[in-house]
């Protein structure tokens, strides 16, 4: 059974913390408030056992992978000071967010397992008494805020913990279970679908929305009594502890009108205590990048995990793949960007809790020298911290935990503290030796994967413009990706190239930059520059960052014809602006239903080709007269002739 969170809520224990004006920062209507921010993604149960007291639940097995083991909120917060191993250690990871898994009261143990994981909520006011209390979450909150580390909650929408049972199809609550749930109205079978499992559903909808995931009990999302319920809650979380963000779980399992219903109460709560630009993450487990935008742009899930870069990332890393796959990706990123989203939002990960680690698939990927694991696995992360999207790292991943056997589900949520799990003792890591009696936070510091995380995080904190900034394609052939970043502030281009290949490869990239050369800032390329042409050799299995000396000055535009057809994979219209240039330009894309009506932003491509996708839903049976205006990077403004546009009424 796979194991996923829920979150708790607790009543008002924090006055004083829900009463502190939290830091609101300028908001980008486009980009979420964890934009520019480094995920660490944790079990407390599996982090650091901070109070022994409350091993003694019923659950607690640690010798057992499905079993509580005993780590908890005191030892994931720690002392809160340097040289410790909660949050402080996380912080000097180069971490900037904790996304953890959720905390609240569980069902009971079976003799198959416990809600280690959090998975199997009933009580959704109240802390696990495993992790455990609310003071304890107290403390969780006060220490990240002192280290400036934003709080993601990971919650669940979608079900509860398995308590209702079937007699043929009629559900019903044994008499001791009458009241299991918090809230009460938890415990009304009417806001439930009862119409037994996902795979083998029965009654009216389809069963991926209606049925029970793996046995949970599935909630009836359409209904305002759940809605307006999971709103009350969850936002009570957000005022008590001043959260910057939730991970929803199973976010394709629920009504597609749920988060167009839920989601502004959660911003509205997150606004009452100062928090501008709340940040909604959804678990939507789909590869492909046309399916999943559909929840972004007509589910309206603020954004989502990013499995279809979890896939190319690592099979590019594994050399499965070549740069042209990757390209591919990224050319569909286009279909997030509206005037309210873009695909910089995505949060990108390479394994998790439920896959496995990154390891482990970057391992499975493709036969390769076991001396090639290491240089692989880095190349991945630096895929995932240089490109666009929210990286998160999955904990253990950087003492290089890799797992046994398949390495998903359960054998991928190891102990970080000494374990007393046979296999995990003995099982491999890359980096390092297997881990024996020791813990991993001994062996953190010398770490090879650790130690390059810090590198990372420190070169996109001194270079604003590799964090998640605007981007574009520059090379992409055989085991070669180059791409050209772009620092708004100081107007200076990046290069950083990805190498997979086992040999040294050479190439001649275009730039936008012409005068004062290039500087290395991670590795060690032979760099030739004539022009605005830059010839690097990259070193086998590695990332090389360049960093121009001088700004953009290749800035012509050659403007062309404005075009809109449907495009026959998507059924939205392909609108795209002609454009030629060396230089990073921002193209903004407008329509309007009539000459005397104002303009409504498409949204703003910032890698070319330049192109944004109508939704016919959203304009069906209108005509449109579209517009598209660059911008260089010396602030020159080009407009291309204007364009109609005429939407159909949608099929029936």
């Amino acid at each position: 059974m796979k194991k996923r969170f829920v979150l708790f809520v607790v009543t008002s224990l924090l006055i004083g913390l829900a009463s502190t004006s939290f830091a609101a920062p300028v908001v980008d209507p486009v980009k979420v408030g964890l934009s520019k921010d480094l995920i660490y993604f944790v079990f407390p149960d599996r982090y650091l056992n901070g109070d022994t007291s409350n091993d003694s639940f019923p659950g607690y097995n640690p010798r057992d992978t499905a079993f509580f083991h005993g780590g908890d909120l005191k030892g994931l917060t720690g002392t809160c000071s340097d040289g410790d191993n909660g949050l402080a250690r996380i912080k000097k990871l180069g971490f900037t967010a904790i996304w953890v898994t959720p905390l609240v009261v569980q069902q009971k143990p079976t003799p198959n397992g416990a809600g280690y994981h959090g998975y199997w909520g009933v009580d959704f006011l109240n802390v696990d008494p495993h992790l455990g209390t609310k003071a304890d979450m107290v403390a969780f909150a006060a220490c990240a805020k002192k280290l400036n580390l934003k709080l993601i909650l990971d919650i669940v929408t979608n079900h509860t913990g398995d308590v209702i049972s079937y007699n043929d199809k009629t559900a019903y609550l044994s008499s001791d279970l009458l009241n299991a749930k918090n809230p009460a109205w938890l415990n009304d079978l009417s806001n439930y679908h009862n119409v037994g499992s996902m795979s083998n559903c029965w009654g009216d909808g389809p069963c991926i929305q209606t049925g029970d995931f793996f046995g949970l009990d599935d909630i009836a999302t359409e209904k305002p009594v759940v809605y307006n319920g999971w709103a009350d809650v969850y936002g009570q979380w957000i005022r008590d502890y001043g959260i910057s963000g939730f991970r929803v779980d199973t976010a394709r399992h629920v009504d597609d009108a749920f988060f167009k219903n839920w989601s502004p109460q959660i911003n509205a709560a997150a606004k009452s205590v100062g928090i501008d630009n709340f940040t909604i993450f959804g678990e939507v487990w789909d590869v492909n990048p046309i399916n999943l935008m559909n929840y972004v742009r007509r589910n309206k899930i603020q954004t989502v995990l990013d499995f279809p870069f979890q896939r190319t990332a690592a099979e590019f890393a594994a050399g499965y793949s070549d740069a042209t796959v990757v390209e591919n990706l990224f050319a569909y990123d286009d279909l997030y960007t509206t005037a309210t989203s873009d695909a910089s939002n995505l949060v990108t990960f390479l394994g998790n809790h439920d896959m496995g680690r990154a390891a482990k698939i970057i391992e499975s990927k493709r036969i390769n020298k076991a001396s090639e694991l290491l240089p692989r696995t880095l190349l991945g992360h630096a895929l995932m911290y240089l490109t666009r999207g929210i990286p998160s790292v999955y904990y253990g991943d950087e003492v290089g935990m890799i797992g046994t056997g398949s390495g998903s589900d359960q054998l991928a949520r190891q102990d970080m503290f000494s374990t007393k799990v046979g296999i995990w003792k003995t099982e491999a890591r890359v980096g390092s030796n297997p881990i024996g009696t020791g813990d991993a936070f001994s062996i953190t510091d010398s770490h090879p994967i650790a130690k390059y995380l810090k590198v990372l995080s420190a070169l996109r904190g001194s270079n604003p413009g590799l964090a998640n900034s605007s981007m574009q394609v520059r090379y992409a052939k055989d085991e070669l990706l180059v791409i050209s970043k772009k620092d708004e502030s100081e107007n200076r281009e990046y290069l950083v190239a990805f190498n997979s290949s086992t040999k040294a490869i050479k190439a001649s990239i275009n730039t936008a930059t012409s005068t004062g050369g290039w500087k290395a800032l991670l590795g060690k390329p032979a760099v030739v520059n004539k022009s605005e042409v830059v010839t690097i050799t990259v070193p086998a299995l590695s990332t090389v960052v360049l960093k121009a000396n001088k700004g953009i000055d290749k800035t012509d535009v050659k403007v062309g014809k404005l075009t809109s057809k449907m495009d026959f994979l998507t059924g939205y219209y392909e609108t795209k602006a002609a454009v030629t240039s060396k230089d990073l330009l921002k193209v903004t894309f407008s329509a309007r239903t009539a000459a005397d009506k104002p303009w409504i932003s498409l949204g703003t491509d910032t890698n070319s080709p330049y192109i944004v996708y109508i939704d016919p839903l959203e304009f069906a049976e209108q005509k449109l007269e579209l517009r598209a205006e660059v911008i260089n990077s010396k602030g020159k403004k080009y407009e291309l002739p204007y364009t109609s546009l005429t939407i159909p009424a949608p099929r029936r």
